[in-house]
């Protein structure tokens, strides 16, 4: 990654959170997510650097990328996201490696995106993720998605389509103990998410 790729690429984040895309050194006490996001494209770009003093100088970045990362609640690799990356809130977003995310994707905390079977989910361009989503497997999932909240998405799905929880129910009133053999849940993929077309 070339200095001015990383930077538009950091100019896109900062726009997707609606921010100046000029940097703004206030950023740093006034925008956590925004320094994040900054020090996550710094380190992605330095870890392609060529030569000794480079390495060293990505070494340097990744450890306070790594300590960043955990003060905010984020698991987030490095080279997963594509430019446009609007993280909403501090809080648990866990992401696994070799998952991969296009461009202008929102995301919320509570979320996870992880692989299963040794297999990651691919994530389109114009993505929203709702608060609590789980994303898991080798889904696709298609450009202009809304992933609503706390959706288990196990299977893919195509593009411009909304995905809404299972609706909930009661299971105990209290007087007597609910058991998971007492259900009639059916499979994960029937129950966890139903898809509306825009």
């Amino acid at each position: 990654m070339k200095d001015e790729v990383w930077k538009r690429s950091l100019e896109d984040d900062l726009r997707s959170m609606g921010l100046s895309p000029l940097w703004k050194k206030r950023f740093i006490a006034t925008n956590r997510i925004a320094w994040f996001v900054r020090t996550l494209r710094i380190t992605e770009h330095k870890r392609k650097q060529p030569g000794k003093f480079a390495k060293l100088s990505y070494l340097a970045t990744r450890l306070y990328y790594d300590r960043l990362s955990e003060r905010l609640g984020f698991d987030i690799p490095l080279d997963v996201f594509g430019p446009g990356l609007s993280i909403a809130h501090r809080g648990t977003i866990v992401v696994n490696g070799q998952a991969r995310v296009g461009r202008n994707c929102r995301i919320h905390p509570g979320v996870t995106i992880g692989a299963s079977n040794g297999q990651a989910p691919v994530i389109g361009n114009d993505v929203f993720i709702g608060p609590g989503a789980g994303i898991f497997g080798g889904v696709t999932i298609g450009d202009g998605a809304i992933i609503g909240p706390h959706s288990l998405i196990n299977m893919d799905v195509p593009a411009n389509t909304t995905t809404v929880s299972a609706r909930a129910g009661v299971r105990s009133n209290g007087s007597q103990a609910w058991s998971h053999a007492d259900s009639n849940l059916g499979p994960v993929v029937d129950k966890t998410a139903k898809l509306t077309t825009r």
